[in-house]
């Protein structure tokens, strides 16, 4: 399982209309099922990592770094 992290300023390539969007980032890029989503806050470092995970093919993990403040 290859995880990568991105931060949300990265969400900049995302385009169309608000329901395209909510597809590209809540449904698997390789199979299309709703990925399972984790937030694991970090409250010394002021972030949040968010988990995406697909649970039917495995495929579409990925990982985010939210900054809070």
């Amino acid at each position: 399982m290859n995880s990568k992290i991105t931060f949300i300023a990265d969400y900049i390539d995302l385009y169309g209309d608000i329901e395209q969007v909510k597809q590209q980032l809540h449904h698997c890029s390789h199979c299309g099922a709703k990925l399972l989503l984790s937030h694991m806050p970090d409250y010394h470092n002021h972030t949040i990592q968010e988990t995406m995970r697909c649970l039917d093919c495995g495929e579409g993990s990925k990982q985010n770094l939210y900054l809070i403040n």
